[in-house]
């Protein structure tokens, strides 16, 4: 299997279009005043909590455990 990476160019295009969705659900909730345009504000702010919590809190305070070490011998 393919070890997956980080790439910044991917995660500035999902973000890009997450605020082009809240965006576009609040634009829409003035314009039109009617309560259906809160579902796509709602799911922008959702999904950019769920990429928020992969990138930036995913890093742990103490780090993954040591390797086990091996005695020579």
């Amino acid at each position: 299997m393919l070890p997956l990476g980080f790439s910044w160019g991917a995660f500035l295009v999902y973000v890009f279009a997450l605020m082009f969705m809240t965006l576009g659900g609040i634009w829409g909730l003035v314009e039109s005043r009617h309560p259906a345009f809160l579902i796509p504000i709602l799911m922008g702010l959702f999904y950019f909590y769920l990429c928020w919590e992969a990138v930036v809190e995913g890093d742990d305070e103490q780090g993954p455990p040591p390797p086990p070490s091996r005695s020579r011998g």
